[in-house]
């Protein structure tokens, strides 16, 4: 399984999270929209706080919330939801815009992520932590912050940098993900910089998308570009405005590319796979080792095949990706 998870190899930008209330539309239409009709969606209690909503149809980090006081569909799909809707939806995220765009009094994107992984070096965490407490950087938010976590042992964990408010309509993060995963002794180097757009921002960014002929590369760096960059001292000039750009954010910050060799991609469930793997080398090994020097190898296969009938819908979906995957890669040998 391990030959198709995410490659680590070469750098990407993915839509991260996407959250969209309609006024007009039933849960079952939205179900439609994203192309998921297949999908076992499963009715559980809704969120009867704030927003009200007394129902909700999830699947697979995609829930459809329904039945508030307001009267609409709360649509959201995290990071993982939107793994789900490229890999088992019809992924086409125009298709999803384009019916934003044409309701506007009706349907409002709430929130749109939209995030750049970088596995070749690009992004230097610890340069930007330091510049950011040392406040070598220019932006147009008020706030900035720098989490360093510690592991008990003393040893550093991992770094986040963040600038604005997760309230705001933009916010900024830098982090390792690789220590997030906890997958940094496989890989060498996977930091990520997000950028959540709301309300607004969101709209404007798939406006612009959709209707300016702009790439997701080039409107990401624009916005970027716009709100922050690390600068370092250019002679006494004491305007940091004026400031030459960092040479570790130089070549990151710069990083715009042309429609036909976008970094934009669709990464589907691989992301599933990753967390599964880790979860079970992380915390199931030592049950496993325990369980196959008290019995054997056939007697956990034994076990192991009685669940097949009552899997959980996650597992198989991700069972029927790999088959199809090695079916493909059998083809392509054969071929």
């Amino acid at each position: 399984m391990n030959a198709h998870i995410l490659d680590y190899q070469n750098n990407k930008i993915i839509f991260d999270w996407l959250s969209f209330t309609d006024n007009i539309s039933s849960p079952f239409d939205i179900i439609e929209l994203l192309g998921m009709q297949d999908c076992p969606f499963q009715e559980i209690g809704g969120i009867r706080g704030i927003q009200g909503f007394q129902s909700r149809l999830y699947f697979n980090s995609i829930s459809i919330h329904y039945d508030g006081f307001k009267g609409y569909v709360w649509v959201e799909m995290s990071g993982q939801g939107c793994r789900a809707f490229e890999e088992l939806g019809h992924g086409n995220y125009k298709k999803i815009f384009d019916y934003i765009l044409s309701n506007p009094d009706d349907v409002n994107i709430t929130r749109l992520d939209i995030a750049y992984d970088d596995f070749r070096g690009y992004l230097n965490i610890e340069k930007i932590a330091d510049d950011t407490e040392k406040g070598n950087f220019v932006s147009r938010f008020d706030d900035a912050e720098v989490i360093r976590s510690i592991k008990k042992s003393r040893e550093q964990k991992g770094i986040s940098v963040t600038h604005g408010s997760m309230r705001s309509n933009i916010f900024i993060r830098i982090y390792d993900k690789a220590v997030e995963r906890n997958r940094s002794s496989e890989i060498p180097h996977w930091i990520r910089c997000e950028m959540q757009l709301r309300r607004e921002r969101a709209f404007e960014f798939i406006r612009l998308y959709m209707c300016e002929n702009e790439t997701i590369d080039h409107l990401y760096f624009i916005v970027l570009n716009h709100y922050l960059r690390y600068v370092e001292q250019f002679g006494n000039d004491t305007n940091k405005w004026r400031w030459d750009i960092a040479s570790h954010w130089l070549q990151f910050s710069t990083s715009v590319t042309s429609e036909s060799k976008s970094l934009f991609v669709t990464v589907g469930l691989d992301y599933n796979a990753l967390k599964l793997n880790s979860y079970v080398e992380n915390h199931c090994a030592g049950f496993i080792y325990t369980y196959l020097q008290l019995n054997s190898i056939d007697k956990l296969l034994e076990v192991t095949d009685k669940f097949k009938a009552k899997l959980n819908p996650k597992y198989r979906l991700l069972l029927a990706e790999d088959k199809a995957y090695k079916e493909k890669i059998s083809e392509n040998e054969c071929a």
